[in-house]
């Protein structure tokens, strides 16, 4: 279901993150059950030097690694069915990401081509700072339907303008205000929570002489307690897929002061 504002330069900076994201699910298949126990993750997908990567969280990996642990072995990157050990180029935990090579599906997956995937002219991005205005994107579980057996379907949040607040290490955060949400989906579906958008894209809007969309970011948490979505900078991403181990925020644990409680992450 398609929903516009009545402002169209509003309606394309809202839409555009979502244009790059993808849901990832896992769990029992949906192909057996009419009531398939699912969890989901958003993936960034990106194109970087030749090859087209999905980024996730670590910890939407690992929860397939536990669900497959108990035989459950379904996993699915939007159109793509795949194992993704075989796929991963690395992950890291302090992070919280995961990198999976899904080139052999690009044009070969239903939906699923190189227009889907965000470009990087130059690796790594730019520096954020308080002063960018940023958007981003991902698949909320709590709005995520099965309609038939195989059948599933995905409403996006996205958020085509809000505010960095700090930017420290390797993570930047900003408010969501949900309560300031515009809910035109199903029929005002409430959002509630927002687990499932872990690994979700987040865009910096960059004032050069056209304006434009470049990807700083994804989605690892969210702290309803503080109304704060924490976000991992991509600068932390290198060239070749690899993750740098060697950055301090993963050297010491991923631990930024002050941090708040952490909450449930995907559903």
């Amino acid at each position: 279901m398609k929903v516009s504002f009545d402002n169209p330069f509003i309606d394309e900076i809202s839409k555009y993150p979502v244009r790059f994201a993808a849901p990832v699910f896992f769990g029992e298949s949906p192909h057996r059950s009419l009531a398939a126990s699912l969890q989901n993750g958003t993936a960034t997908l990106l194109k970087l030097e030749g090859r087209f990567l999905a980024i996730t969280c670590q910890h939407v990996v690992e929860g397939f690694r536990r669900r497959a642990s108990a035989g459950e072995t379904f996993f699915q990157v939007a159109h793509a069915r795949l194992n993704p050990e075989e796929h991963l180029i690395d992950e890291n935990v302090a992070l919280d990401l995961a990198v999976l090579d899904i080139t052999p599906f690009v044009g070969n997956a239903p939906h699923l081509t190189e227009a889907n995937f965000a470009s990087a002219p130059s690796w790594p991005p730019r520096q954020v700072s308080a002063e960018d205005v940023i958007c981003m994107a991902g698949f909320p579980g709590v709005w995520r339907e099965q309609l038939d057996e195989g059948y599933l379907r995905f409403y996006s949040f996205s958020s085509g303008a809000a505010e960095v607040v700090p930017v420290r290490d390797s993570q930047l955060a900003t408010t969501v205000q949900i309560e300031q949400c515009i809910n035109q989906i199903n029929h005002g579906l409430v959002l509630g929570s927002l687990g499932g958008l872990s690994g979700g894209p987040v865009f910096a809007w960059r004032k050069t002489p056209v304006l434009h969309a470049e990807l700083v970011g994804f989605i690892y948490e969210y702290q309803e307690t503080f109304d704060l979505m924490l976000v991992r900078l991509a600068s932390v991403i290198r060239g070749n897929g690899t993750l740098d181990a060697y950055h301090p925020l993963a050297a010491d644990g991923g631990r930024c002061d002050p941090e708040p409680p952490r909450l449930k992450r995907h559903r």
